[in-house]
């Protein structure tokens, strides 16, 4: 996402469903792009140039903002230049080596080539180029406002570290692994007609996004090319009602059609003859449909400071992917299909127990349907441990959640939110061994390699807590700081004994001290993460733990891996100065101790210390 455009990000937490029509069971990322505006005449060019030491890299933004009476206008182009990311030199583990690439694999008059990294804290491979281009177009006639949004982003090569940094006995496993192409295309039209309290809007939105990934074992002339090209067209149409001084109603209806098309592509990089092979999906193509209608009331009681707030959708979500006849995989089955109808709803108490003091709490029942990346991928997810195939009988994912909060404020003094939630998940998605035409094993990239299936196997729970606090010290000088825990376990069906959940992350968060002067500001953060025990590691292998910093050690000798992620700490410095000119200057100085550290799951370092310049000018 190209940062140069957003307005803002909201994090709305519980179920998305009701209005985003998300069947996210967690939470909705929103992220609100600028707008073009109407009013008296005028033209504002911007541009803005960064620059990060920890990778040299260089990005660079041209903006202009027009506005008359009639029609705005909003432009943007960006393009980012990112090097090889340099991680810290002082190591959190007591691997002294762990992170360091010593040798590197790189085609040498047209052969791989093992060569020897002159930078061992140089991540070579991680480099990549990115061009971002972003348009919007307001205008109104009588009271009808119509808004057009074009939005187009490009990515040259970029490589899969991870795999490229892979050795098996001493030999680089992959010749080749990179993203090519990966491009997005984005176009919207909305028209909004009506008065604020009442009013109507459509919104027809088409987006394209076109991924490639290229592989090619070590020292191989074969090499495979998988494109996916996923089309998603929606309509939108909602209702805002201010139906009272404390009632209001948002409805609408929403219809959203999927289209995914997948190739797969053997080539001979001596003779460039090319032959078909496995493509990542359904080789023959995949649909979704979804058709929704929803509602949502808010009703406020000013005398008690009460706010309830409820909404439900109905969706109908259907799925189906086509096979060819002589498909590589010899599936048993031409077509996948899965068709639902799910309601979803939240339910929410606000009371204001005195001036200042809120208590929150709220119940939601969420879902989440098997998309086309669950009921068709094969993917070796573990090269040579575990290959991911089509599941052809999956069911919906369902959760309801239960968050109690409570939000303490005084204007411009402080602000301390804090609460707790927890999530019970049904027919929860795993991968479990299981078989293809009898086999339980099939030979991909040359690896016999044990098959795996999606299944609706276990029940989950999620629980967790948050604190957040912004605290004014004195009169310019304020402390903000933020800390989130979260567990996550499951039990198959079939068994009593708890297990950890994937992606579940280590305790975290973030403390600050910052100091706002008059078109200046200064800041000093510590960014901390916890521990990640071995035992809190998934099983599924999704969490990587082979490559967190104690990966490979047997520490309690009983002959398997304790792989896992010792806390952490990141300080950073930073200050800016925007002069009335329109000069905008900010200096940073991040990973101040130059440690050496990996975000949990990760399978690339952190940056090390790095100077980050920014200049901007508004015209």
């Amino acid at each position: 996402i190209d940062p140069f455009i957003l307005d803002r990000m909201e994090v709305n937490f519980g179920a998305g469903s009701t209005l985003y029509g998300s069947d996210a069971l967690g939470g909705v990322l929103y992220f609100k792009t600028k707008d073009a505006t109407l009013g008296k005449f005028s033209v504002k060019p911007s541009t803005t140039v960064r620059y990060q030491s920890a990778s040299n890299s260089v990005i660079g933004n041209v903006g202009l903002k027009v506005q008359s009476e009639k029609v705005g206008l909003l432009l943007s182009a960006t393009r980012s230049q990112f090097g090889d990311l340099r991680s810290g030199s002082k190591n959190y583990s007591d691997w002294d080596t762990f992170g360091m690439l010593p040798r590197y694999v790189s085609q040498v008059n047209g052969r791989d080539t093992v060569l020897l990294n002159d930078d061992p804290q140089r991540q070579k491979g991680t480099g990549y180029a990115q061009t971002d281009l972003f348009a919007k177009i307001f205008t109104k006639t009588g009271k009808v406002e119509h808004m057009v949004n074009l939005q187009k982003s490009m990515s040259d090569i970029i490589p899969r570290y991870d795999r490229m940094s892979q050795f098996n006995n001493g030999k680089p496993v992959y010749g080749r692994w990179d993203y090519a192409p990966q491009n997005r295309e984005y176009i919207s039209y909305t028209a909004k007609a009506g008065s604020e309290d009442h009013h109507t809007r459509l919104t027809l939105a088409q987006q394209r996004i076109e991924v490639g990934r290229v592989t090619r074992n070590f020292d191989e002339v074969m090499e495979r090319i998988q494109r996916d090209a996923v089309r998603m067209r929606t309509v939108n149409l909602d209702r805002h009602d201010q139906l009272s001084a404390s009632f209001t109603l948002n409805s609408g209806v929403e219809m959203v059609w999927n289209a995914v098309k997948s190739v797969g592509i053997n080539k001979n990089i001596s003779t460039l003859a090319e032959t078909a092979t496995k493509a990542r999906y359904s080789d023959s193509g995949a649909t979704t449909q979804m058709h929704s209608v929803f509602a949502q009331g808010i009703y406020k009681m000013a005398k008690t400071g009460t706010v309830i707030q409820g909404g439900v959708r109905v969706s109908k979500y259907s799925l189906e992917a086509l096979f060819s006849k002589a498909n590589p995989w010899k599936l048993p089955y031409q077509s996948i299909s899965f068709a639902t109808t799910t309601p979803s709803y939240d339910m929410g108490l606000t009371q204001q127990l005195k001036k200042g003091l809120l208590l929150k709490a709220s119940v939601n029942q969420a879902y989440r349907n098997p998309n086309v990346d669950d009921m068709t991928k094969v993917f070796d997810s573990k090269p040579g441990a575990k290959l991911l195939v089509p599941s052809a009988d999956l069911k919906a994912e369902r959760s309801t959640t239960v968050d109690l909060g409570v939000l303490w404020r005084k204007d411009r003094s402080f602000a301390i939110e804090a609460g707790v939630f927890s999530s019970a998940v049904k027919n929860l998605l795993l991968d479990q061994p299981g078989t293809l035409n009898g086999e339980d094993s099939l030979m991909y990239d040359g690896r016999l390699t044990p098959v795996y299936q999606l299944k609706n196997v276990a029940l989950g729970e999620i629980s967790g807590m948050y604190l957040n606090a912004k605290v004014r010290l004195v009169k310019d000088l304020w402390f903000s700081g933020s800390l989130t825990q979260t567990q996550g376990i499951y039990r198959l069906d079939d068994a009593a004994a708890e297990q950890p959940l994937d992606h579940i992350p280590p305790v975290y968060g973030q403390a600050s001290l910052r100091w706002n002067g008059k078109g200046w500001f200064a800041e000093t953060q510590c960014l901390f993460n916890g521990m990640k025990k071995a035992e809190d590691y998934s099983s599924s292998g999704e969490d990587n733990q082979e490559l967190q910093p104690i990966g490979l050690a047997d520490i309690n000798g009983d002959g398997k891996a304790d792989g896992f992620n010792p806390a952490w700490q990141c300080w950073n410095i930073r200050g800016g100065y925007q002069h009335r000119s329109g000069l905008t200057a900010t200096l940073a100085i991040e990973n101040v101790l130059d440690l050496h550290y990996r975000y949990f799951a990760s399978g690339m370092s952190a940056a090390g210390r790095s100077v980050n310049v920014s200049l901007a000018y508004s015209f």
